[in-house]
């Protein structure tokens, strides 16, 4: 009696060429995720920086504090995220304790959903445009990382070329902050000492600052960094006039960190 079936043969074929195939696939498959993952990442950065720009028609054209320490005076930090909460119809998040902490996500629109940890925040805001103090006593002290004193939060006249000003992107986080990025971008992102020395120029030596960290004792070079987080090593970046674009690593010069003149110069904020 003869019997009507595949012979080892052919189920070897067969076997070998779904497996070719799916070696073929699959990266398509993970590119089209990934580049999915990115839209929405374009669309939340997209909704902050809009959040933005309706905080700036209400207090007379200022952005908001980019991250100020009041524990000695409030008892609580000041940071953008909170200050623009309310434009962001996202509930309440005033603090850590509402989100983006051990116990509670963040609001969804703050997170990237490219990001190492989903739940926590995931966009920096450029230390030049927020600024970067401390409240004691009832007197607050301004400066950048950069030494420009003060470094209050910049007024939108100051911007003269707004299309070309970063204020929000991709920023890197630290899992010892549950996951969550830092507040600001340091003058100047992609720096190898983050505050200062040379710019990475390498793969190898961007590698060393473009990655997630953990606790800013050993890691500090990587922290406050833009985070090339997207697949072909993008960052996505929103932009003072609104609009938000990915950049690739390297792409982003130290001119898109200055807010006035026509020329990168160190000592012009």
């Amino acid at each position: 009696m003869r019997r009507n079936g595949f012979t080892l043969i052919e189920l070897l074929v067969v076997i070998a060429i779904i497996a070719i195939l799916a070696a073929i696939l699959f990266p398509v498959f993970a590119q089209a995720r990934e580049s999915a993952r990115k839209t929405q990442c374009s669309s939340n950065a997209r909704q902050v920086g809009i959040a933005t720009q309706m905080y700036l028609q209400d207090y007379d054209e200022v952005y908001p504090i980019g991250y100020l320490n009041a524990f000695s005076t409030l008892g609580r930090e000041i940071i953008w995220h909170f200050l623009i909460s309310p434009y962001m119809g996202e509930g309440r998040f005033e603090t850590y304790a509402d989100g983006a902490n051990g116990q509670r996500p963040a609001p969804q629109v703050r997170s990237c959903p490219s990001a190492t940890y989903r739940n926590a925040l995931a966009y920096s805001m450029s230390e030049r445009i927020g600024g970067s103090g401390v409240a004691l006593s009832n007197q607050t002290t301004w400066r950048c990382s950069n030494n420009l004193n003060p470094c209050t939060p910049a007024p939108l006249a100051l911007l003269n070329r707004p299309a070309e000003t970063i204020i929000y992107g991709d920023g890197t986080q630290n899992q010892e902050w549950s996951g969550n990025c830092g507040a600001l971008f340091w003058w100047t992102p992609g720096r190898l000492q983050g505050w200062g020395g040379d710019f990475a120029a390498t793969d190898a030596q961007w590698d060393t600052i473009d990655r997630d960290f953990n606790g800013l004792g050993a890691n500090l070079n990587a922290a406050f960094q833009v985070r090339y987080r997207h697949g072909g090593k993008v960052a996505v970046i929103v932009w003072a006039d609104g609009h938000v674009k990915a950049m690739r690593r390297g792409a982003i010069q130290p001119i898109h960190w200055q807010l006035g003149g026509d020329a990168f110069d160190p000592n012009i904020r």
